[in-house]
């Protein structure tokens, strides 16, 4: 991002004065505020503008953006997302937005795996898969990993279990988005220890040469020597 915008004909010699900036990418913390702090000396506005909602809500239009920027900045930001975004908020001032981003899709990858494994032992109990889905989507087991990535075949249409788990959110990009929260949280002095399990699955993947595939293939780990086709 810093190149982009700072480089020989990049962003910052190009936009005309008073361009409002919007990044919607995921970096980390100090990218971010490396930008809101460059963007003024080069007469321009700058906002963290994060999305959620994957390849799903980018379709139907429903992406949840996080704006983190000067109050002014954000509600200008917040009007130009409305026709992509089911929910836009106003997360704050400067790296709010990518804050909120980050601390996000570390909840997203912790409660992954609890699918995984929740889908699993379900399974190996003998109960049906789509009657455990319809009994934890009315339970304490519901989340967003749970309603749209569910990592069975067969339950969910918007998951890439259904497809041999070609990547809908690839296995690694999804390792920059859990370090990004790992480091975040080292640099607080805090123990993100659910956080760094689901770093470790993601980063066995790549290992693996599956990088390229979904991350909801983690569900492998739960059941040793089963193919994909087999989950």
């Amino acid at each position: 991002m810093r190149d982009v915008l700072s480089q020989d004909g990049g962003v910052f010699s190009n936009a005309r004065p008073g361009t409002l900036i919007m990044d919607s990418s995921t970096v980390d913390i100090e990218t971010s505020r490396w930008c809101h702090e460059e963007a003024p000396k080069h007469g321009v506005r700058f906002v963290d503008a994060p999305v959620s909602g994957g390849t799903s809500g980018a379709a139907a239009a429903t992406l949840a953006f996080m704006i983190g920027g000067s109050e002014a900045d954000v509600a200008e930001a917040l009007e130009h997302v409305k026709p992509m975004s089911g929910k836009a908020f106003a997360a704050g001032g400067p790296t709010a937005g990518i804050a909120a981003k980050i601390a996000n899709n570390m909840m997203l990858f912790i409660t992954q795996m609890a699918a995984s494994e929740g889908s699993q032992l379900a399974k190996h109990l003998g109960l049906d898969p789509k009657t455990f889905w319809e009994i934890t989507t009315a339970s304490s087991g519901m989340s967003w990993s749970q309603q749209t990535w569910y990592p069975v075949a067969g339950v969910v249409p918007s998951a890439a279990a259904n497809n041999n788990f070609e990547a809908s959110f690839r296995a690694d990009l999804a390792i920059k988005d859990v370090t990004l929260a790992v480091d975040a949280g080292k640099a607080a002095g805090l123990h993100l220890e659910a956080a760094s399990l689901a770093q470790e699955q993601l980063h066995r993947l790549r290992d693996e040469g599956l990088g390229d595939k979904d991350c909801t293939l983690v569900v492998k780990y739960v059941t040793p020597g089963k193919s994909q086709a087999e989950i």
